[in-house]
């Protein structure tokens, strides 16, 4: 039965379809979006590419002016200052070319045959300039003039304009022309943008509607598991109840025919032993005396065996004087043979307790105080009661204290059992590090005999 509603609740038909199809649709749209966004991304590259050119071109343009004027400048004037420019002029326009080139390359090879002839013509046009430039330096001011008025230096200006300007006109276009390409990319990637949104909210109400119809199949299928779960967990709790109430009438019944039985035979064989040894008289033979001194011990010691039994199956101080009578003895008992040191509050006057109530405190207050004598390492023991709606019950010790995963590591029985015997009982159990850096354990249980089902 919990195989088929497992089976059922979990079919493979209403969940591995759906599932491959949002992964088909992950990755197609993870795809088509990235396809498009390298796409639109390299555009914007190539439109930045082309506008550095458009300023390169502009750039070369001013250098080329520049250089010129400052060799008007030096051959009206005279003055030196004009020199630099001129060569700074030259030099920045040399380098923008060199740039020009550089690009053209890659954006648009037919173009550097016309860079290249600009750099050539700007060449000219510097000899030009440093060849005016010497002979007004040689005193020679006529002739550096006839080299200026010359068509060459006029011609050689025109043509580096002119193509620069006619560069620049082409990329303009160029640019244009890439605008409206990224444009057109930006609404192909809204359309597609909106196809896969529609489109993936369809799959959606689709996935929604088929996850409905199998949440609707498997609360039913859940439904009859939970109850199912919950019956068998009543079941073994009852019988786990009814197996520590009949633990418990067991261990009382052997201790009371241990008392009744076991102990009226060693105390007749000690009473007939001691009439016997009175009526031999003292006797001198050694070996005779020895022998009997270690009947009399093993008798004594059978009894005291007897008793340690008897009260480790039933405490009868709990039967016939109280919870807190047996429980200042167990401690007593207890600490005495650890040699530990043991404080006791609020455990001087006995109250009524239900005997279930009980025999739970004491067997879980015998199980933490036999934890702390075995792993706590612990030199000190403290017990406090508080009577009040319900019984507390604190047990401290200065140990090492309880590992975080103490209740839940593999093989810790003594903590469950501890907790389900208060919990049998409509109580509580607790652990808590105290200031002493060890564990207290606090149990709690209700004065009433009402007991929970």
């Amino acid at each position: 039965m919990h195989k088929r509603l497992i089976e059922e609740g979990f079919n493979r038909r209403y969940v591995l379809p759906p599932l491959l199809l949002s992964i088909a649709l992950v990755v197609l749209g993870f795809s088509v979006t990235e396809a498009r966004r390298d796409q639109t991304r390299a555009l914007a590259d190539t439109l930045r590419e082309r506008q550095d050119v458009i300023r390169m071109l502009a750039e070369t343009t001013y250098k080329a002016l520049e250089a010129e004027s400052a060799q008007r400048g030096f051959l009206l004037t005279g003055e030196a200052k004009y020199l630099e420019p001129l060569e700074s002029g030259l030099m920045g326009a040399r380098e923008r070319l060199g740039d020009l080139i550089h690009s053209y390359q890659r954006l648009a090879p037919q173009e550097v045959k016309v860079v290249t002839q600009v750099a050539e013509d700007l060449r000219i046009k510097a000899n030009e300039m440093r060849q005016s430039i010497a002979l007004l330096k040689a005193g020679k001011p006529r002739s550096a003039l006839a080299v200026v008025k010359t068509d060459l230096g006029l011609y050689q200006m025109f043509a580096i304009s002119s193509a620069l300007d006619d560069l620049r006109m082409r990329e303009r276009q160029r640019v244009l022309q890439g605008l409206a390409q990224w444009s057109e990319a930006m609404r192909l990637n809204t359309i597609i943008n909106v196809g896969s949104m529609v489109f993936t909210i369809c799959v959606l109400v689709v996935l929604g509607l088929l996850a409905t119809r199998d949440i609707r199949r498997r609360e039913g299928f859940a439904t009859d598991l939970a109850a199912q779960i919950d019956a068998r967990t009543s079941e073994l709790r009852d019988l786990s109840r009814h197996m520590s109430r009949v633990a418990e009438s067991e261990k009382h019944a052997l201790a009371r025919e241990l008392h009744d039985e076991l102990g009226g035979l060693l105390v007749a064989m000690r009473m007939d032993i001691s009439q016997i040894r009175k009526r031999l008289g003292p006797t001198t033979d050694e070996d005779l005396r020895a022998r009997w001194e270690r009947v009399e011990q093993a008798l004594g010691a059978g009894v005291e065996l007897k008793r340690r039994v008897i009260e480790d199956l039933r405490p009868t101080l709990l039967d016939n004087m109280g919870l807190f009578t047996a429980l200042r003895w167990l401690a007593q008992q207890r600490c005495e043979q650890a040699q530990l040191y043991l404080r006791m509050d609020g455990l001087d006057e006995d109250i009524e307790v239900p005997p279930e109530t009980a025999i739970a405190v004491f067997r879980t207050a015998q199980e933490a105080i036999a934890n702390v004598i075995k792993h706590a390492e612990a030199k000190r023991i403290t017990l406090k009661a508080e009577v009040g709606e319900e019984l507390t019950l604190q047990i401290a010790d200065d140990g090492r204290g309880l590992p975080p995963d103490a209740e839940t590591r593999v093989g810790s029985h003594g903590l469950k059992q501890m907790r389900f015997r208060m919990e049998a009982v409509g109580g509580s159990l607790s652990f808590q590090t105290n200031e002493l850096g060890g564990t207290t354990v606090i149990l709690s249980a209700a004065l009433s005999s009402e007991v929970p089902g």
